[in-house]
């Protein structure tokens, strides 16, 4: 019930409420994570990303195979892509590729609060670029990049425009 009213906050549907309840519990399972809560923070996710309730699924496959895989736990995963996730809404990012950025930073020793800030603060500065001050303008000119296309970049496609960068 409280996982029931955790993804009715998040506006999910209600005819999707089943589905929701039922990928969040596998979610609560998998990540050692309070049930209630993952449901709510899923929703959370889902919503400032876009992510239709019916596209939930590949995103936590993707939490759940770094969950596996790599040294992040599923519930940092889900930590830092909550705290990001206001600003990555307005960059064209998938949950998969958020969920990889995430664990990129955990596994280099960032902490949820550390990473999720330092998602936001790449994602506000490249979606930004033409508002930069001159010492950033002039470093994107170093690299060979306009800001225009920086900005228009994220807006588009921001992991090929973060791979651009690097």
């Amino acid at each position: 019930a409280e996982m029931v009213t955790a993804a009715a906050r998040m506006e999910v549907p209600v005819a999707n409420l089943t589905d929701q309840v039922k990928l969040s519990a596998e979610a609560a399972i998998a990540f050692d994570a309070v049930p209630d809560q993952i449901a709510e923070k899923m929703g959370k996710i889902g919503k400032v990303l876009g992510i239709p309730i019916t596209e939930m699924r590949e995103m936590f496959d993707s939490i759940n195979y770094l969950d596996d895989n790599a040294i992040t736990k599923g519930s940092e995963l889900i930590g830092v892509m909550e705290r990001a996730g206001g600003i990555a809404g307005s960059v064209k990012i998938s949950g998969k590729a958020m969920a990889a950025l995430a664990s990129t930073l955990l596994t280099m020793g960032e902490t949820e609060e550390t990473a999720g800030m330092g998602i936001k603060s790449i994602f506000t500065n490249f979606a930004a670029a033409t508002k930069m001050p001159k010492s950033f303008q002039a470093a994107v000119k170093e690299i060979g990049m306009t800001s225009e296309a920086i900005q228009t970049g994220m807006s588009k496609d921001a992991v090929g425009t973060l791979l651009q960068i690097v």
